[in-house]
């Protein structure tokens, strides 16, 4: 028989520690007493190694917390989330983008019934929908991201990027469609494309938090360029003639970023853009490219 008060007393004191051993200790002694209680199993697979044994404690945790005796259980549509966030997150880095979409709907969908969580997990939630975004591009799901985005009043850089790419893929013809969307995505995170295609070097220890945050969705998100040669090329004359016009490469990178550009056929619009612009900061530059229809063709 389960002794309640005990295992109160032991989640308590795991949830007090820092100790990763003592965890451990604690939870397996709640599990001698209730094999499946969820929050002891979602708290050791918090502090183990592995994808495969996290995933194995999150798959019996949320099917104790799916069970009619625990529908009454404390906290549990938090725990519910915590469960699908984390399998969400574990098959995503096994490369399974499959389970990876369908735990991050779940745990999206709880999200929405639930504002109040967001508050406490507000730092987790924008990793989340990058996996989200990130999972649809690799299953090539391009409508399910133009309505998720449409759905998604959160304007971060997953959403610029994910409505861009899917915009392409699905009407390459539409030029001043995705353009725009190019626009938005570089004046949400103009630094983010040149980490993504290799022309900055890796923030150093002492970076601020926004260049950590860029570097970090680039890391994510490089690979998806290659989803097509067309899309790639076009994406990169757009971050040149953005880099050129806004002075981002230095004297030895400027002879080679103009030769690049012209092989990408955006050499013309750098030598009519770059008489018009005088100076101005990057939304300047930006709205000045927008208005003169560039990257439509």
């Amino acid at each position: 028989m389960k002794d309640i008060q005990r295992i109160l007393q032991l989640l308590s004191m795991a949830y007090s520690t820092n100790s990763t051993a003592r965890v451990l200790a604690i939870t397996d002694q709640i599990l001698e007493l209730d094999h499946d209680n969820p929050e002891a199993l979602i708290l050791k697979a918090d502090r183990i190694n592995g994808e495969d044994r996290k995933i194995s404690l999150l798959k019996r945790a949320l099917d104790s917390l799916m069970k009619p005796e625990n529908e009454n259980y404390r906290d549990r549509d938090f725990l519910l989330f915590e469960v699908n966030e984390g399998l969400a997150l574990m098959y995503f880095v096994k490369d399974k983008f499959h389970e990876a979409f369908k735990y991050c709907c779940e745990a999206i969908k709880i999200l929405d019934e639930h504002e109040d969580f967001r508050d406490t997990i507000d730092e987790d939630y924008g990793y989340l929908k990058s996996v989200y975004y990130r999972a649809m591009i690799e299953l090539h799901e391009w409508q399910k991201i133009l309505s998720a985005t449409m759905r998604d009043d959160e304007h971060n850089t997953a959403w610029a990027y994910s409505r861009l790419i899917a915009t392409y893929m699905l009407a390459p013809e539409h030029g001043h469609v995705y353009a725009n969307m190019f626009w938005d995505f570089l004046r949400i995170s103009p630094e983010v494309s040149f980490y993504m295609l290799g022309y900055y070097d890796e923030p150093d220890d002492n970076a601020d938090i926004e260049t950590v945050e860029d570097f970090n969705f680039a890391l994510m998100f490089y690979d998806t360029l290659n989803v097509s040669e067309d899309f790639r090329n076009w994406f990169e004359r757009g971050v040149i003639l953005f880099g050129l016009l806004t002075n981002r490469f230095d004297s030895r990178e400027h002879d080679y970023m103009i030769d690049a550009l012209d092989v990408l056929g955006g050499y013309d619009e750098y030598e009519r853009m770059s008489r018009m612009i005088v100076e101005g900061d990057d939304e300047a530059v930006i709205e000045m490219l927008a208005a003169n229809r560039c990257m439509t063709e």
